[in-house]
C-alpha cells in the first residue's frame, strides 16, 4: 500500500518508518506551509532534552513548492552545533556528520529543495531505493495510507521502542525525534528498528 507524507526537514523516525515500510512512498506537494509542523522542523536530543531545530522561512509565500529559505540568520551554523554538541558522543557521528555538513551548507532556495535532499541523504544511509513520488494536486482523499498527519503536537499512537541515547541516563529516553537520533546511535541497525516499528496499532 502506497502512503502519503508531507514534506519534513530531518524527518521524525515515525515519518521514515512510514516510507521505508510502504509500497511506494507519495509525497503532498500541493499542500500550504504550516508553521510548527516537521515541514520546518526538526526535534533532537540535547543535554537538557528535547530541543527543536526550525529552519527560518519566508511564511508569505504559502505554496510548499515555492515557500523560501531565509538565511538572513546563520541558522545552518547554529543547527550543525547543536547537532555536534547532542551528538559528538554517539558511536556513528563521526561517519555520518560529514555527510550532514554538506548537505546543510548547501544554499537552498525552497523549504521544499531542503527538506528533499535531506530526504534522501537518510535513504541513502538506509541504501533504499526509493522512487518518491509527488501528488499532482492536493490530495483531499488518498485510497493507500494517509500519514500526513504526522505533527510535533499531537500525541504518538505508536509504541517506540527504546535504544541507547548519548544523554539518556540523564534525561530519560526520549521518541520519535529526528530521525538523526536513531542513524547517530544506532548507525547500520536504523534499518531494522524503523522497519520493527509497529505503525497499525490503533
Amino acid at each position: 500500500m502506497p502512503t502519503l507524507l508531507s514534506t519534513a526537514y530531518l524527518p521524525p523516525a515515525l515519518w521514515v518508518a512510514h516510507a521505508i515500510q510502504s509500497d511506494g512512498l507519495i509525497l503532498e506537494a500541493h499542500e500550504n506551509f504550516q508553521k510548527q509542523s516537521y515541514r520546518s522542523r526538526t526535534e533532537i536530543a540535547g543535554p537538557n532534552g528535547k530541543q527543536v531545530l526550525s529552519v527560518p522561512v519566508d511564511r508569505s509565500i504559502k505554496d510548499i513548492l515555492q515557500t523560501p529559505v531565509s538565511y538572513k540568520e546563520d541558522w545552518v551554523k547554529n543547527h550543525l552545533r547543536s547537532i555536534e554538541t547532542a551528538y559528538a558522543n554517539s558511536p556513528f557521528f563521526e561517519v555520518l556528520f560529514p555527510d550532514l555538513e554538506e548537505l546543510l551548507n548547501h544554499r537552498f532556495n525552497t523549504l521544499w529543495e531542503l527538506n528533499l535532499a535531506a530526504i534522501r541523504l537518510l535513504f541513502h544511509w538506509l541504501e533504499f531505493p526509493c522512487d518518491i513520488q509527488y501528488t499532482s494536486s492536493f490530495a483531499f482523499e488518498f485510497s493507500g495510507h494517509d500519514a500526513r498527519s504526522l505533527h510535533p503536537k499531537r500525541e504518538l499512537d505508536v509504541e517506540m521502542p527504546t535504544y541507547l541515547q548519548v544523554f539518556g541516563e540523564k534525561n530519560g529516553f526520549i521518541s520519535n525525534l529526528s530521525a538523526l537520533d536513531v542513524f547517530f546511535n544506532l548507525g547500520r541497525s536504523s534499518w531494522d528498528y524503523f522497519q520493527e516499528l509497529n505503525l497499525r496499532q490503533k
